[in-house]
C-alpha cells in the first residue's frame, strides 16, 4: 500500500469541516474545528451526545487526521427533569438486547446519568452507555459498570482471539499491532498509519468475550 500523502494542518482542518458540514445526522453549525500537527480540536455545542460522537467518528477517517481532541459541549434543545431522563434511560437499556437491565442501576442528576451494577462483557457495558446516551435530555454518561466475565476467560485464550480478529481486518496491519493480556486487560502496542485504524483495532479488541478493558498504545505514525 502506498504511503498516505502528508496534508497540511490547513488542508486538514478544512476537509473536516467540509465532512462534518456534509453529514445529514450532525448539525455542525456550533462546531469549531482547529488542527495541530495532525491533530484535531472540536470544541462548541452540539444537542446531543449522538452528535457529539458522531462529530469524532467524522474527524478520524479524514486524511491527514492523526487524533481527535473531542472537547464538544451537550446543550439539549429541551430541558428534562432527572425523573424523566432516568424513566427513559432504564427504558432503554430494557429494550437493548444486548443490555441486562437486571444488573444496571440508573442516576440521573442535572442531566449527568451514571451508570452502575454488573455486565458479562464490554460488549454489553458498551451497550448499556451507548442506549443511555440516545435519550434526550441526558448531558453525559458516567459509566461505572464492572464487567466480571461469567466464565472467566484465560489471558492466553482473549490475546488469541484479539489477535485473530486483527489479522483478518483489511483495514488494518496486523504486523505492526502487539498485543498483549493481563488480567483481563489487553493492551495495545506498536504503530498504525492513521488514527481511523488505531480506533478500528481498538474497537476489534472490545468486543472480544472476555476484555474488561481496552488500553490503547497505538501510535499514529501518518505513512
Amino acid at each position: 500500500m502506498a504511503a498516505l500523502a502528508a496534508r497540511s494542518d490547513d488542508e486538514t482542518c478544512k476537509a473536516v469541516g467540509d465532512a462534518l458540514a456534509a453529514d445529514v445526522r450532525l448539525d455542525g453549525s456550533g462546531i469549531n474545528v482547529d488542527v495541530v500537527g495532525g491533530t484535531v480540536y472540536l470544541t462548541g455545542v452540539v444537542p446531543t451526545l449522538v452528535q457529539k460522537r458522531i462529530a469524532q467518528e467524522i474527524a478520524v477517517r479524514i486524511k491527514g487526521v492523526l487524533d481527535v481532541d473531542n472537547q464538544l459541549l451537550t446543550s439539549p434543545l429541551l430541558t428534562r427533569s432527572d425523573i424523566d431522563v432516568e424513566s427513559d434511560v432504564k427504558a432503554a437499556l430494557k429494550r437493548d438486547a444486548w443490555v441486562d437491565e437486571k444488573r444496571i442501576t440508573v442516576r440521573a442528576d442535572e442531566g449527568t446519568v451514571y451508570l452502575s451494577g454488573t455486565a458479562v462483557d464490554f460488549i454489553s457495558r458498551s451497550a448499556a452507555e451507548e442506549a443511555a446516551r440516545t435519550v434526550r435530555g441526558v448531558i453525559e454518561v458516567v459509566n461505572d459498570i464492572a464487567v466480571v466475565p461469567a466464565p472467566a476467560r484465560l489471558d492466553g485464550e482473549i490475546a488469541e482471539d484479539v489477535r485473530r480478529d486483527i489479522e483478518r481486518n483489511v483495514r488494518i496491519k496486523p504486523k505492526q499491532i502487539k498485543v498483549e493480556v493481563t488480567d483481563g486487560v489487553v493492551f495495545l502496542r506498536g504503530t498504525v498509519s492513521t488514527a481511523a485504524q488505531r480506533w478500528i483495532a481498538e474497537d476489534i479488541a472490545r468486543w472480544i468475550p472476555g476484555v474488561l478493558d481496552v488500553v490503547n498504545e497505538l501510535s499514529v505514525s501518518g505513512q
